[in-house]
């Protein structure tokens, strides 16, 4: 009987993603692609990259989209089909010595009050090679869009340099080092930690707001006509980096991972 694991490549690289454009320059880098019906509803494709297997899927903005994805490749790790994963997508820089363009890999996986978790040393110095900076990923529960926030969201992380935000890297982490799946989370800096987003109101940029959704993000927009433009520069700008990042992540699939796997634990 054929399962919805055994629909995906045997040891494969999962990639994930939280938006589609996020994902888009690697879906561009795939080979005999091929899409996969995954009744837990992520969106999924199946190909290659340098003749390696490769599973790309997106999992939705914020923590519960995230823990969701990554409990997916726990499962799919077990059937033997997932070898490592890597979190691919944009982030917010914190510490003042990040720049727009930059390419982080997490060395550290923090959030506010929460334990650290600890990507797989051998992927992270991979992305190293590749180009990344090996720094700290702090995950907030909704965006941080302002520089008060952001200064003092660094200092409650303890002030790691360089280090940047993100909504959804500790959930996934987490869930990941506890089953024994190697992992890494690379992010491209699409705004430093003096900017201010632009386009979103004070209440959808609040982390007590909550992770805010495509709809919610259009309707700020909607609010001001201006904001568009904001908006438009801001996602093209992010568009240029995560192409970088896309080819230092392509290679992570050749890389052997250090971690246990999940038949060791």
């Amino acid at each position: 009987m054929t399962t919805t694991c055994d629909r995906y490549p045997p040891d494969a690289t999962v990639y994930l993603a939280a938006m589609r454009f996020e994902a888009t320059a690697l879906l561009r880098l795939l080979e005999r692609k091929r899409r996969i019906r995954d009744p837990e509803g992520l969106p999924v494709v199946a190909g290659s990259l340098g003749g390696r297997p490769v599973v790309i899927a997106l999992s939705g903005i914020g923590e519960q989209a995230a823990r969701k994805a990554a409990e997916t490749c726990v499962r799919l790790a077990g059937r033997g089909r997932c070898g490592r994963v890597v979190w691919i997508g944009i982030a917010g820089g914190l510490s003042p010595d990040l720049q727009v363009g930059d390419l982080i890999v997490a060395r550290a996986v923090l959030a506010p009050d929460r334990s650290r978790v600890d990507p797989d040393g051998a992927l992270v110095s991979a992305a190293v090679a590749g180009g990344c900076r090996a720094g700290v990923l702090v995950t907030a529960p909704g965006l941080v869009t302002g520089a008060d926030a952001r200064a003092a969201l660094w200092r409650r992380a303890g002030s790691p340099s360089p280090a940047a935000v993100d909504m959804e890297s500790w959930p996934a982490a987490r869930v990941l080092h506890a089953a024994g799946v190697p992992f890494a989370v690379l992010r491209a800096v699409s705004d430093t930690a003096a900017q201010e987003i632009p386009g979103f109101p004070q209440h959808v940029g609040a982390p007590e707001a909550g992770a805010p959704g495509p709809g919610h993000i259009v309707r700020a927009a909607l609010m001001r006509p201006a904001n568009w433009l904001g908006l438009a520069a801001f996602r093209l700008r992010a568009g240029r980096h995560v192409r970088r990042l896309a080819a230092v992540a392509a290679a992570l699939s050749r890389q052997p991972a250090s971690a246990l796997s999940v038949s060791e634990q």
